[in-house]
């Protein structure tokens, strides 16, 4: 007769939320948790070559003047990748049949409390 602990051999239980996934996982499949510092290897600064290079920021392009006009964006790709937005609705006010009516409360006067 065979143990049937010895299923459990290879595996380990998550501290956070207790699924048993094999031994070594970095990451709970369950919960999602980091087990290892694994992913946290130590690296090396890109050198200033490696580095993205930061477009120039245009402070019109955040106006919320109405009568600024839209920045041109391109797109890195070809242009399958954009896709026109179409359907929807943009209405987004509130229109309620049944609007709500405030109640006069009847609020008690606060008392005051002496020490005896």
């Amino acid at each position: 007769m065979t143990d049937q602990l010895d299923a459990l051999v290879g595996k380990e239980s998550c501290p956070v939320c207790g699924t048993i996934s094999d031994k070594g996982t970095i990451r709970c499949p369950e919960c999602g948790t980091f087990h290892s510092g694994a992913h946290l290897e130590e690296r090396a600064a890109p050198t200033p070559e490696e580095r993205n290079r930061s477009r120039n920021i245009d402070p019109v392009d955040y106006s919320i003047n109405p009568g600024s006009a839209i920045a041109d964006e391109e797109f890195e790709g070809d242009e399958s990748s954009v896709k026109d937005w179409s359907g929807g609705s943009t209405d987004f006010s509130f229109v309620d049949e049944n609007p709500v009516t405030i109640k006069e409360q009847n609020i008690p006067e606060s008392e005051e409390v002496v020490k005896d």
